[in-house]
């Protein structure tokens, strides 16, 4: 399993809008995306290479789906209230948007 794959997993694994047994087909979509770009990484260069990495927008597209960009997550209302360095960038920007407007 390469690297981008791990990536998708701990993705996966850590969002909560991802409902397993529902969304399994994106998921699978997923991961047979992201092993496909590892496989070429890996073990292609030159054209074949460049031609696997246009898989890139189709896996951007299923995070999106599974709101697991930051651009997703703003769009629906999400940004701010991932755990982790998220939640704490959006508390601090909240905070400062709140001094701004009172001062």
């Amino acid at each position: 399993m390469g690297d981008l794959r791990r990536a998708f997993d701990e993705t996966v694994t850590a969002n909560a809008e991802v409902v397993s047994g529902i969304d399994a087909a994106v998921i699978a979509s997923g991961r047979a995306v992201a092993d496909q770009i590892d496989y070429a990484i890996e073990n292609l260069d030159g054209e074949a290479l460049t031609k696997a990495l246009y898989l890139m927008p189709h896996l951007m597209g299923i995070l999106k789906e599974m709101l697991a960009t930051p651009a997703s997550r703003k769009a629906v209302g999400l940004a701010g209230k991932v755990d982790g360095a998220t939640n704490r960038l959006g508390n601090l920007q909240a905070q400062a948007a709140k001094r701004r407007r009172t001062a």
